[in-house]
């Protein structure tokens, strides 16, 4: 399944991760794009509503949130999870664009 990049800042926040982070963040994309809506647990997780969550362990534990549009994978947003829950802000942010993308089709 092809993997589409909402911006170039979820771009430039895997490029900004450390090496590892980085190899293991693309290897789980890779894993992603290779199985599409049949990837889950470990490597992701629903979040409701459409949104999905990409999971990434390894010391920093990476989150990459995504959507399926028009039969795409659609990365919307990235973060380091720093805390047991996703942050409201992080989870309000990739909702307001999912809407976006969601009118564009």
């Amino acid at each position: 399944m092809e993997v589409i990049y909402y911006n170039e800042k979820v771009k430039g926040f895997i490029r900004s991760l450390d090496a590892i982070s980085a190899s293991r963040t693309r290897k789980t994309i890779g894993l992603l794009e290779e199985y599409g809506n049949l990837i889950g647990m470990p490597d992701s997780k629903s979040l409701g509503g459409g949104l999905f969550e990409l999971r990434t362990l390894g010391k920093k534990k990476v989150r990459i949130l995504y959507i399926f549009h028009n039969g795409k994978v659609c990365i919307i947003h990235g973060f380091i999870k720093k805390a047991w829950k996703i942050d409201v802000k992080d989870i309000k942010y990739a909702r307001r664009v999912q809407k976006e993308i969601n009118k564009l089709a």
